[in-house]
């Protein structure tokens, strides 16, 4: 006999929620959006998992056009972002200093943790990020100026 035949019997779980299971099979199956107005003008966004306005974990992609960016910023939660296409400039800051900056290409990754300032510029053939963190998300511009909730983009 095994020491298996020997086991206490192991209690049934509950099956797992598979409504709550998220596939998107290829990238023509991402539904693209007019990113929030927290954005800069031309940016699109695609919510791949999760709701950015709830506790939870989110994923979402974000599509800047060539040559775009995003101002220094924080957020309120560590944010985890991938180079999905293209590429980027990232800086880590207050500003566009070239001694925080990093070029970033295709599968480039990089965590900043809760509220620390970065900026992303897109290169010339604009790019797609990735970007994942636990719900709910919000953007804080350093300089308010900078934010396009205050400028109508």
């Amino acid at each position: 006999m095994t020491p298996l035949a020997h086991s206490a019997p192991v209690p049934t779980e509950p099956a797992p929620d598979q409504s709550a299971v998220t596939i998107i099979p290829g990238s023509d199956a991402v539904k693209w959006q007019p990113a929030p107005v927290m954005f800069p003008h031309g940016t699109k966004m695609a919510i791949l998992t999760g709701d950015t306005s709830k506790p939870g974990p989110f994923t979402l992609r974000v599509m800047m056009p060539s040559g775009s960016f995003i101002p220094p910023h924080t957020h309120n939660l560590d944010e985890m972002l991938t180079v999905i296409s293209g590429d980027i400039q990232h800086f880590v800051g207050q500003d566009f200093s070239a001694t925080q900056q990093r070029n970033m290409g295709l599968g480039g990754f990089v965590h900043l943790p809760v509220n620390v300032p970065h900026a992303i510029k897109a290169g010339s053939q604009g790019a797609v990020l990735q970007v994942s963190g636990m719900g709910p998300f919000s953007m804080t511009y350093v300089n308010p100026q900078d934010d396009p909730r205050n400028t109508g983009r």
